[in-house]
């Protein structure tokens, strides 16, 4: 099985960088959560997870994903991600800013025995992305 969690993690990278949002969601569950960490939200249903992928791609329109490791421990896979594109579209109040960003993360899912997503957790470092936005200033 744990083979096919992997190839299933590989799936959702590729999906989201074709912009296929069905197909990146088709992994999934009757029954999961998707939590952003960094945001500190939790999303349960396809829809919301299409919505907030959806949110990406408007902040960024060419955003790309890149897997950099992966980590497979059965029905655990662990897969470090580099994101990059242009901050081309609004996030929130805050305006395009037209500049270029580069920010890694972690994905942790957890899988079924039938091999389908029931927890995904995702780990982005969003003060890099602020920084390279110019919205903060990097700590000292």
């Amino acid at each position: 099985m744990s083979r096919t969690n992997v190839q299933t993690a590989a799936a959702q990278v590729e999906a989201f960088n074709r912009r296929d949002l069905d197909a990146q969601v088709s992994g999934y569950a009757d029954r999961f959560t998707m939590t952003d960490r960094a945001r500190g939200t939790t999303l349960t249903s396809r829809d919301e997870v299409r919505s907030w992928m959806r949110e990406w791609l408007s902040v960024s329109s060419d955003a790309r994903v890149t897997v950099r490791e992966v980590h497979d421990a059965g029905d655990v896979v662990v897969s470090v991600l580099a994101m990059e594109g242009t901050h081309d579209g609004p996030m929130g109040a805050l305006p395009p800013t037209g500049r270029r960003f580069t920010i890694e993360g972690v994905q942790i899912l957890r899988f079924d025995d039938e091999g389908r997503i029931v927890a995904h957790d995702n780990f982005f470092d969003q003060l890099s992305f602020l920084v390279q936005l110019g919205v903060i200033e990097p700590p000292a």
